[in-house]
């Protein structure tokens, strides 16, 4: 089958708290040999691949840039709204790059406190006011996985001040139900951020882009260095993105076909698992401690966070034998204290 992965030996520890893919396509590890001399000594040049996500997301060119991961475009989006003590507006706990960006900018962090709901309509619009620089919205959100419904999105971004902009972090939309990037853009005050290090399993080439009106992209690009990606990462992406779904499509089935199971495992143990659209799952439980220390035993990692000791955050692998060694651990969650 196209996508099929070889399972880690049994015993190396499995790192399923950082929401990677843990086994790369085939079809570009074979490409790896085939980068070109010319992308060891050129600076790079992002056009093609710009043009390729452009198409691929069906905009302008001059909609898109690309960025070093997401994390550079969340970081260009803080400087340019939030310079001067401007506001953000977002819920907590969240991807805890937003918040330090902010502060880096510059910005003033105005935070909801909230588990069940990545864009809670009522409480954001409250908090809008003339020093409202960006709302950041993450759907599906990190690190519940729960997804902010479209209309919402579409509501808050109708609220906003004049000056003031959306962002919406998609980096996990690929998992999703549904991919609301065109809807969002039919706004001028939305920037919507993607990435190729979740679905694609590109996370070593830091491969992320942003979508925008093109005035505020043209801005964008201007703030930030101006070879952010290295040549090989681009010519890695340009490939993968001709590829298309023969990098994501199996991967993507395996990982929503394990969350369903591995959510009915959560539940059989006495755990309440959030609904996730991501690659991963959040479960509350009273034996997190127990239950990470358990996995531990077994070299495989997860996710636990300080601030919320009840929580604990599984990756799914979307590979059936490694899946299997995360539903043995669960298996003896109710052997233990």
């Amino acid at each position: 089958m196209s996508g099929m992965t070889v399972a880690a030996p049994p015993g190396e520890r499995l790192r399923l708290d950082h929401n990677e893919r843990l086994f790369p396509a085939p079809e570009l590890v074979r490409l790896l040999p085939e980068v070109p001399a010319s992308a060891l000594t050129r600076y790079p040049d992002a056009s093609r691949l710009e043009q390729r996500l452009a198409e691929a997301s069906r905009v302008g060119k001059d909609r898109v840039l690309v960025t070093a991961g997401a994390d550079d475009a969340i970081d260009r989006v803080c400087r340019r709204y939030l310079a001067g003590g401007r506001e953000l507006i977002t819920v907590a706990p969240t991807f805890e790059m937003v918040p330090t960006f902010a502060a880096l900018a510059g910005g003033r962090v105005r935070s909801i406190p909230t588990l069940n709901d990545p864009a809670p309509l009522g409480p954001i619009l409250d908090r809008l006011g003339e020093r409202t620089g960006l709302v950041a919205v993450i759907s599906p959100h990190n690190p519940t996985g729960t997804v902010a419904p479209v209309e919402r999105i579409l509501a808050i971004a109708d609220s906003l001040p004049a000056n003031a902009a959306l962002l919406a972090d998609l980096a996990y939309v690929e998992f999703a139900d549904r991919d609301p990037t065109r809807e969002l853009l039919q706004r001028d005050n939305i920037l919507v951020v993607r990435t190729l290090s979740k679905a694609w399993g590109l996370a070593g080439l830091r491969v992320g882009f942003v979508l925008g009106p093109p005035a505020v992209i043209e801005g964008l690009r201007a703030g930030g260095a101006p070879f952010p990606l290295s040549a090989p990462s681009i010519w890695l992406a340009e490939r993968a993105l001709a590829l298309g779904d023969r990098v994501t499509a199996t991967y993507v089935a395996a990982v929503c076909h394990e969350r369903e199971r591995l959510v009915s495992a959560l539940l059989a143990s006495a755990a309440e698992p959030f609904a996730s659209q991501a690659n991963f799952v959040l479960a509350t439980t009273d034996r997190a401690a127990a239950l990470h220390r358990r996995f531990r035993q077994q070299a495989i990692a997860i996710r636990r966070f300080p601030n919320f000791p009840d929580l604990v955050r599984i990756t799914l692998p979307g590979d059936e034998a490694t899946f299997r060694r995360v539903l043995r651990v669960l298996d003896t969650l109710g052997h233990i204290s």
